[in-house]
């Protein structure tokens, strides 16, 4: 009885919604700034899940992972005191969560929280949407290290800059 309940509760969804996987062919690219240089790194260690529904917009939601290890900016030195700035033993993971994302066209507005070395923030996000072969995402926004008490390393006595762009390219399946 109970499983037919279930069914009948979910049937309208599976009808309707689709939930997409997140695929290893996302990334996320990350801008950094110095004096001395500007830099560049990425990540594709990127999970989750994406909830969409064409009939009923209120019911699209994401939840997204990041595995910091993955950070890769080339510089092998760069990336080890950038793990240990972002405290990355004790913080290992970015997490964004959004239960309220609004559609018009092919423009999601998405309203969500950003989890970044222990500390949980309000975001704004305004992705491109297509739907070509699975589902695919592409943005951009930035942050600011002090916004999320991250010590931010130092290179020839200055510290990097407190801003950070990042661009994602989110496919799912």
């Amino acid at each position: 009885m109970t499983v037919r309940f279930t069914f009948l509760y979910l049937f309208p969804f599976l009808l309707f919604g689709q939930i997409f996987e997140v695929s290893k062919a996302s990334k996320i690219t990350y801008y950094g700034s110095h004096y001395a240089h500007d830099w560049q790194g990425h990540s594709t260690g990127i999970s989750g899940r994406i909830l969409y529904d064409a009939d009923d917009q209120t019911a699209n939601r994401c939840s997204l992972r990041v595995d910091l290890t993955t950070f890769d900016s080339g510089v092998s030195n760069r990336d080890s005191n950038m793990l240990t700035n972002l405290d990355a033993f004790q913080y290992p993971d970015v997490m964004f969560v959004s239960n309220e994302i609004s559609m018009e066209g092919m423009n999601a507005f998405i309203k969500g929280q950003l989890t970044f070395h222990g500390i949980t923030k309000d975001l704004n996000l305004k992705a491109d949407i297509s739907f070509t072969d699975g589902f695919n995402a592409e943005g951009s926004f930035t942050i600011l290290l002090s916004d999320y008490e991250v010590e931010r390393p130092v290179l020839l006595f200055k510290k990097i800059g407190d801003e950070i762009k990042l661009n994602f390219h989110i496919v799912a399946k």
